[in-house]
């Protein structure tokens, strides 16, 4: 466990070598050597296979967590979403986002980055237990994104989409739940079943980055820079209120992991599902994208700062 004496330059390092295998991405995809095809099979394999292995992964240590602990950065993540779906009503209206596009800006207000970034960079902060804290953190996330979050993208085009139950039951919520019935009657898998697992855990973190940068590579960049909304809303996403959250959880007195999860997985850029999303129900896809380019390129910056915060 890393905790207090975290190194911020093995951080910063390690934060770096993630941003040159997402833009080793990027240029394989503008070098054709993977296509759009290609990528989205990509995307699928990370979301539906090695993240699910990652968190079960992640269950397999025997960590001594209480029930408690658990209720705790369960509620933990209710009050942060519950925070930030508040906010999906004002920071539209404060920057003037016209009518079609409110709903993809509330998806990217409630939705970060938590499976192809946020496990990556709260591993390389905390190490592997932190996994752990953080899956149980998303389970929330995993609920929300593929009920009110397909929601939300539809919003903007009329044609509401249905709810179905099974949507919430999505790969990740069920390593979630196969995960917790392994740590809770601390159930010892076979040593090929576990290996296998943690292998395939272990290609999370590259195929993310690279699947982050192929998607970033359709983008007209001269776009980008001219939709100064996508700058504030970048601003308040990833600096003010991880930092609101940091000073209000640091006032409730967590430990150390139970403070920082909620405020890095806050602080990611723009969950990479909202292009997905958007293709699939007719939001705005290229609002979406220009919306995790901007954000993920700035959080090169603001990650770093946001682990100078809880390094000390």
């Amino acid at each position: 466990m890393k905790g207090h004496n975290m190194d911020f330059y093995t951080i910063i390092n390690q934060i770096l070598v993630l941003f040159i295998v997402l833009f080793l991405g990027y240029f394989i995809k503008k070098k054709d050597i993977i296509d759009e095809y290609a990528n989205k099979k990509l995307a699928s394999l990370v979301i539906k296979v090695t993240v699910p292995c990652l968190i079960i992964n992640s269950m397999m240590e025997q960590i001594e967590l209480g029930a408690k602990e658990i209720l705790g950065i369960l509620g933990l993540s209710i009050a942060v979403y519950i925070f930030m779906f508040l906010m999906t009503f004002i920071v539209p209206r404060l920057i003037g986002v016209k009518k079609e596009n409110i709903g993809v800006y509330k998806f990217m207000i409630m939705f970060s980055n938590v499976g192809f970034m946020g496990f990556p960079v709260i591993e390389s902060i905390y190490g592997k237990e932190a996994i752990f804290y953080t899956s149980i953190y998303n389970l929330p996330f995993n609920a929300l994104i593929y009920t009110l979050g397909i929601y939300l993208i539809s919003m903007d085009n009329k044609n509401n989409v249905r709810f179905k139950i099974k949507d919430i039951f999505n790969p990740a919520v069920c390593a979630v739940i196969i995960g917790l019935i392994i740590f809770s009657f601390k159930i010892t898998l076979p040593y090929v079943a576990s290996q296998t697992v943690r292998m395939i855990a272990e290609l999370t973190t590259p195929l993310s980055m690279l699947v982050i940068g192929a998607s970033l590579a359709d983008i007209k960049i001269k776009n980008i820079f001219s939709n100064s909304k996508l700058y504030i809303y970048s601003f308040l996403k990833l600096l003010v209120f991880p930092i609101l959250i940091y000073m209000i959880v640091r006032l409730i007195g967590f430990n150390d992991i139970m403070a920082g999860v909620p405020v890095i997985i806050t602080g990611m850029p723009v969950a990479a599902n909202a292009v997905i999303i958007s293709k699939e129900y007719g939001g705005n896809d290229i609002l979406a994208s220009e919306g995790v380019f901007i954000s993920t390129m700035l959080s090169i910056i603001t990650i770093p700062l946001l682990v100078f915060l809880l390094s000390n």
